[in-house]
């Protein structure tokens, strides 16, 4: 199994855990970004959870991911407009904007050591068609009120200390994104979670959920725990527990690669279409680049593709497209390279759902999971205590139209 970044370099302690409890009031299942959000704010507001997971923390996309927290929409908005409408597009954009600023605010009340830096991030053009895309869509974005930037080739290079590859014309510039060390952030939202009063067990696997006489039975390979509410926030395993959400989340796998590190050049995030399938990276703070993407290389472009080992035709397109962006780090050393698993809806939304009473779930983020997980696990937790869905969460559920088609292929 091939380490990532974030957790080859998590140095924090191990955190507190128990052995599985048979009953809790509240259970989320799930340890990543936002089934530690989500547990965080349910301890917050006086219903600690209990917090279990199949790994650990961080096992599945968010410990495996880029490390960008970035208001936006997985798909581009100008697709998402085409294809959810005006009024739906700006009211989801208008819901990444506020996750991303609410985890903000989390990391900065928790005092969460995260390396978080708010530096913005670019989105890099290549040729003049991605160029025009690039000014339509900040065009749009500013329209509906959203921060974004439009630079030609000479703006962004100022913001780059080396030079840019022939093909960049210029890049679209998002204000509201940092960057972030994933583990780092997982493990605080936990502790502080903990802090509040949650408990944690890990290596704990959900198979089914059954309802006794109002309360919920969480069948489990080590025996059954009973409670009065529970969230699945487990995103590519979603289907698994829930049987009706497996045609619509689908694992894709996601490929990433750290080189050895170089002279600080580049302080935001940043992302490009090489690939119909999108790349994404940043420049750590001890200076290695990391970089990820380049799926459409790949057989059915990774998914279903099992998470844990890389391929090469993947990792030769990203080591070549990262040269391609930056000329200078062409043959670049290789530090480490890891996969992970995100989990793809066909609309590249993720779906809430409440199948049944005291039963809520999560799940199919598309790679862009991290705006999200503040305000969602807000919602979810507010939902546990009034046992509904809130309508801030309407456009995500499972009965929209656009859940149907082919996922995974195009971003």
């Amino acid at each position: 199994m091939l380490i990532s970044h974030w957790h080859a370099t998590l140095d924090r302690p191990p955190l507190p855990v128990i052995d599985l409890p048979t009953t809790a009031e509240v259970v989320v299942v799930g340890a990543g970004v936002v089934g530690a959000a989500t547990a965080l704010w349910l301890a917050r507001a006086g219903l600690p959870p209990l917090v279990i997971d199949r790994h650990g923390p961080a096992a599945g996309a968010t410990g495996n991911n880029g490390g960008l927290l970035s208001a936006g929409l997985a798909e581009n908005y100008l697709a998402a407009t085409a294809r959810h409408g005006q009024v739906a597009a700006r009211e989801l954009y208008a819901l990444s904007l506020a996750g991303q600023r609410l985890l903000v605010e989390l990391i900065e009340q928790e005092q969460i050591d995260c390396d978080l830096r708010l530096h913005g991030n670019l989105n890099f053009a290549l040729g003049e068609a991605q160029l025009t895309i690039a000014a339509a869509t900040v065009s749009a974005l500013q329209a509906d009120g959203f921060p974004a930037a439009l630079l030609d080739r000479d703006a962004a290079q100022e913001m780059v200390g080396i030079p840019l590859g022939a093909a960049v014309t210029g890049a679209r510039l998002n204000p509201a994104a940092g960057t972030l060390h994933s583990g780092k952030l997982v493990h605080g939202l936990l502790a502080a979670a903990h802090r509040y009063g949650a408990r944690l067990s890990w290596g704990v696997t959900v198979q089914r959920i059954a309802t006794d006489a109002g309360r919920l039975r969480l069948i489990t390979d080590r025996g059954e725990i009973t409670a009065a509410a529970a969230i699945i926030a487990i995103n590519a395993w979603s289907g698994e527990v829930l049987p009706e959400l497996a045609s619509h989340i689908k694992l894709v796998r996601g490929q990433v690669l750290c080189t050895a590190p170089v002279a600080p050049f580049i302080a935001c995030g940043f992302g490009a279409s090489l690939t119909p399938t999108g790349e994404y990276g940043q420049q750590l703070p001890t200076g290695q680049v990391l970089f990820g993407g380049c799926r459409a290389v790949a057989p059915n472009h990774d998914v279903g593709a099992l998470p844990g080992e890389v391929s090469p035709e993947v990792q030769n397109a990203i080591e070549a497209g990262l040269g391609r962006l930056f000329p200078t780090l062409a043959g670049i050393a290789i530090e480490r390279r890891w996969s992970g698993a995100m989990a793809f809806t066909a609309d590249y939304l993720p779906i809430v759902t409440h199948p049944a009473p005291g039963l809520f779930a999560v799940g199919g983020f598309s790679g862009h999971g991290m705006p999200f997980a503040a305000i969602i696990g807000r919602h979810l937790a507010e939902a546990v205590q009034t046992g509904a869905l809130p309508s801030a969460l309407a456009l995500l559920g499972m009965e929209r139209a656009t859940l149907e088609g082919v996922i995974g292929h195009t971003l």
